[in-house]
């Protein structure tokens, strides 16, 4: 029932981002990066980008996984000590506890500016995608020569 629900949600506003014809909606991307790593990437045309994102939001999110399950863990272990008795085990563990949890924290920070990053990249892209490319047209001439204080570049048009 709950992935339905959310499944129903991203269709309805899927649905609700329409674009002005043969405009591109420039939220439609920005919206799909909050949802899928890479999703505005793909929705841009940008494979390659769309698959460095994905795997950097994935690299992350596994890393504040493992370190939660290290701080976990080491939660347990600490306990144990505890219960027996061990001081120098307790301070090392305590340790460990503080340190998996900042570790866990800075991924998930790292996580979130990741996907800030990404759908800020996938706006930015979906308004430059109409941009026109091709800076020389046919007949321009650009020449570089050597000054006495730096260089000459000179474009012709």
């Amino acid at each position: 029932m709950r992935r339905s629900a959310v499944l129903f949600l991203i269709s309805a506003l899927l649905f609700s981002l329409k674009a002005e014809i043969g405009e591109q909606n420039h939220k439609v991307p920005l919206f799909l990066s909050f949802v899928f790593p890479g999703g505005g990437q793909i929705y841009n045309g940008r494979y390659l980008k769309a698959g460095i994102y994905a795997a950097l939001e994935g690299v992350l999110i596994y890393g504040a996984v493992k370190q939660n399950q290290r701080m976990n863990d080491a939660k347990d272990d600490l306990e144990h000590f505890r219960d027996i008795g061990d001081l120098e085990r307790i301070n090392e563990y305590e340790y460990y506890v503080n340190t998996y949890t900042n570790e866990r924290n800075n991924f998930i920070w790292m996580s979130a500016a990741a996907v800030l990053l990404s759908a800020g990249d996938a706006f930015v892209d979906s308004h430059f995608k109409s941009f026109k490319r091709d800076l020389f047209t046919e007949g321009d001439e650009i020449s570089v020569s050597a000054a006495l204080n730096g260089l000459n570049i000179i474009y012709k048009w």
